[in-house]
């Protein structure tokens, strides 16, 4: 899983949906179902149900969030990573607390008509038992820019980061780029529709890099409430073969 739950639409796309307010507090819940083979024989489903909390004020957002994993499939399959090697017990299920990720956005001041920045820092605490295969146990450090602009009903972004992974005596890891690319378009006044190209560069030595393809749709029902949703499709074997996921969120 990533995270939008997975950071589905970039910082600065989710910025085109939210309201003015100059201090908000957002409140978010949903579900990220996936499934895939990574290379194996025998398929792994992952759900996250993630919990998280956003505040914005003035250019800042700042951001904290703590899934809830469950895991089923061959004890050689972590979430993010995909397959390093054996981690989990014979026990081909397991559940659990995932890791906690705190990051703070500072949205760049641009003229109208001129593209916008995002800068982001982030930070993935181990709070996920490695010994259940849910994490690495490590604390992983993330810096990313996201650059958007609004042409009518267009909304193209686009990300750049790079990531820092923490030392695990279980298996290599590698640090890395990551990078997507995407779009969304106003279907009609509270409806967006999208999407996004996400590559990662690989994670653990000898492995594949992640590359996906996410269609998504966000809807506000209200001044307060809305909804996304999408559909996953993943095109290697650091990525699932397929995903679906939402996510509800109100604004206070």
């Amino acid at each position: 899983m990533n995270t939008l739950t997975r950071s589905l639409l970039g910082a600065g796309c989710l910025a085109l949906l939210s309201s003015a307010a100059q201090a908000q507090l957002t409140l978010s819940t949903g579900f990220d179902y996936t499934s895939g083979d990574y290379g194996l024989t025998e398929d792994t489903d992952m759900l996250a149900i993630p919990f998280t909390a956003t505040y914005t004020v003035d250019q800042w957002t700042w951001r904290a969030s703590l899934p809830y994993l469950r895991v089923s499939g061959p004890a050689y399959v972590v979430p993010e990573l995909g397959q390093v090697g054996t981690v989990r017990p014979v026990s081909t299920t397991e559940s659990g607390v995932g890791d906690l990720v705190l990051s703070g956005t500072y949205a760049l001041a641009t003229q109208p008509g001129r593209p916008a920045f995002d800068f982001t820092g982030k930070v993935k605490l181990g709070t996920a038992d490695e010994d259940k295969g849910l994490g690495t146990g490590e604390t992983d450090f993330y810096a990313q820019a996201d650059v958007y602009q609004v042409y009518g009903d267009w909304a193209p972004f686009a990300t750049l980061g790079y990531r820092v992974l923490g030392d695990s005596a279980d298996f290599e890891l590698e640090n890395g780029l990551y990078a997507s690319v995407g779009a969304s378009y106003r279907w009609s006044e509270p409806t967006r529709v999208g999407a996004v190209f996400d590559w990662r560069q690989r994670a653990v030595s000898g492995g594949d890099a992640a590359v996906e393809l996410t269609l998504f749709t966000t809807h506000r029902l209200n001044e307060r409430l809305r909804v996304q949703a999408y559909v996953l499709a993943g095109f290697s074997d650091a990525s699932p073969d397929h995903g679906v996921g939402g996510v509800l969120s109100y604004d206070f």
